[in-house]
């Protein structure tokens, strides 16, 4: 586990220190339109904390956005009329293009487009805070956010083909761009990936979520391999093991947000050699889960509007070979 983590960390301090560029470091309010940005809690955050950030040029594609951060828990709303709960981070929350996070989180990331050639000039983060006057129970308040701004060459499938002075010869961010539509990219061959707010395993990851975890693939790449080591994410029936397809989303559904899931194109099981898409349940022991599908190489999380007692999350380790 040690090596993955590693990888981790060397891949952070990677996308840190892309190009040696110095880094900015903005406090509450303030903006910025350097390449490489660190964003650190003042040591009294006021409510609101804000940041703009400002296209570097007008190569930039994405943002990537590598964070640590002590936020309060999601908390248990109930839903007017049917009585059932969801997690939704309504006291503390980290706010950036439409993604609303909480919790505990150690090195996370996420990818946030960001079209300059289009003429996108500017992408705001906002972090906020429950009053912590005379409260109990609330963590004090932490962040540390390491922000790059990722530019790709023009042509690249991520931006739009216009006419711009092209700095090509210089990109070197070309590792670290991810393909359209993924919320995460791990472009290393081999990792660690966790839900939102895993928090080891004790925490609870926010309702309504449907996003992309993506990976690198190469022209030799045969296979990714995932290792499940912590898993437990809602089904639609009570269960202690994992369970798989129609048990995590039903064929009959009408509606693409009624069930938690993680899903893996064309997978295998190793163990029984059973072919599955859908996974959700829990796990006494690890999982090991291959896919060789085709095309862009991914997995998606989904989880609905409904809180069950075994949504703590997933941890697992990927190999891409």
């Amino acid at each position: 586990m040690n090596n993955y983590i590693a990888c981790a960390c060397l891949l952070l301090v990677a996308v840190s220190a892309a190009q040696a560029a110095s880094v900015a470091t903005p406090v509450c309010g303030g903006s910025t339109s350097s390449k490489n940005i660190n964003l650190v809690n003042p040591g009294q955050p006021p409510r609101v904390c804000e940041y703009q950030i400002k296209a570097y040029s007008k190569l930039v594609c994405q943002l990537r956005i590598d964070f640590a951060m002590t936020l309060a828990q999601p908390t248990l709303e109930t839903q007017p009329g049917s009585g059932l709960t969801y997690a939704e981070c309504t006291r503390d929350s980290f706010e950036v293009n439409g993604l609303k996070l909480c919790g505990s989180e150690i090195w996370q990331h996420i990818y946030v487009p960001f079209n300059a050639t289009d003429g996108e000039s500017a992408v705001d983060l906002t972090v906020s805070l429950a009053n912590r006057a005379g409260s109990t129970g609330l963590p004090t308040p932490f962040w540390d956010m390491t922000v790059t701004q990722l530019e790709c060459p023009q042509g690249a499938s991520v931006r739009d083909l216009v006419d711009v002075e092209t700095r090509a010869s210089t990109i070197k961010d070309g590792f670290f761009v991810a393909p359209p539509g993924c919320l995460q990219y791990f472009p290393q061959a081999k990792g660690v990936v966790k839900s939102f707010n895993y928090n080891e395993g004790a925490g609870i990851y926010p309702s309504r979520m449907n996003y992309a975890i993506c990976f690198r693939r190469t022209e030799t790449t045969s296979a990714l391999t995932i290792r499940a080591y912590h898993f437990n994410v809602g089904a639609q029936e009570s269960s202690s093991t994992l369970m798989t397809d129609n048990s995590c989303y039903s064929s009959d559904s009408t509606s693409d947000l009624d069930a938690d899931f993680l899903m893996v194109p064309q997978a295998t099981l190793e163990d029984s050699h059973k072919h599955a898409t859908y996974f959700c349940g829990s796990i006494q022991k690890d999982v090991v889960i291959s896919t060789n599908n085709p095309g862009p190489l991914l997995v998606l999380f989904n989880s609905d509007d409904v809180y069950r007692q075994s949504e703590a999350g997933f941890a697992f380790t990927y190999t891409v070979d």
